[in-house]
């Protein structure tokens, strides 16, 4: 089943705040939505996640989500500061920082050898993961539930990191867009769930 996509909600019951994640004030914004939401700025991704799944809102949170979404509007214009134009300008000096590293390392050989190895690690590591899982939903050998929890979020991690560098250098060799680096941290997440869910059965 796909992840929750709790940014898309988001954007629809407070359309500023939802923009404003895609960019550079994103952590004031999920401090703001943190705190709408669990009644605490500090809360984690996962438990603002949970508070938006399923429906499980209640009028008072869904109130005080637009509220904050209001009063984030009315900061952000008393700041005079434009969101999209922001956002797009975070995504300008991204593209650029990337045009350069090209222009500075595009003819280094080293540079190409590296990111092989990185790609031939992420394969490599992506392999082995996923036939562990294979086995062990099959049953093949056994994992206590615990186990599995704990070594299931150390293995996301890992995967997560890996994947995130993998993703860098194909953006480097073909071209994408910042946005690409939540693709990492979206891996880590169902590897972690899916092993969970393996190893309780």
């Amino acid at each position: 089943m796909a992840a929750f996509d709790w940014k898309k909600l988001v954007n629809g019951l407070a359309p500023t705040l939802g923009t404003a994640l895609l960019g550079p004030l994103g952590g004031m914004a999920f401090k703001t939505i943190a705190a709408a939401v669990t009644g605490n700025a500090d809360a984690s991704e996962d438990q603002v996640a949970e508070a938006l799944a399923n429906g499980s809102l209640n009028g008072d949170q869904i109130v005080a989500l637009r509220a904050a979404n209001q009063q984030f509007e009315l900061d952000m214009q008393r700041l005079q500061i434009d969101l999209a134009q922001l956002n797009a300008q975070t995504e300008l000096a991204y593209v650029a920082d990337t045009s350069n590293a090209r222009a500075v390392f595009g003819g280094n050989e080293n540079v190409f050898v590296m990111g092989v190895c990185i790609l031939v690690s992420f394969a490599v590591l992506m392999a082995a993961v996923l036939l562990g899982c294979f086995l062990l939903m099959t049953g093949y050998f056994k994992v206590d539930p615990n186990v599995a929890a704990i070594c299931s979020g150390l293995i996301g991690t890992v995967v997560g990191y890996v994947a995130s560098n993998a993703q860098q250098v194909v953006s480097y060799f073909y071209g994408n867009n910042k946005g690409s680096k939540d693709n990492g941290a979206a891996i880590a997440t169902a590897l972690t769930d899916t092993i969970k869910q393996a190893g309780a059965r």
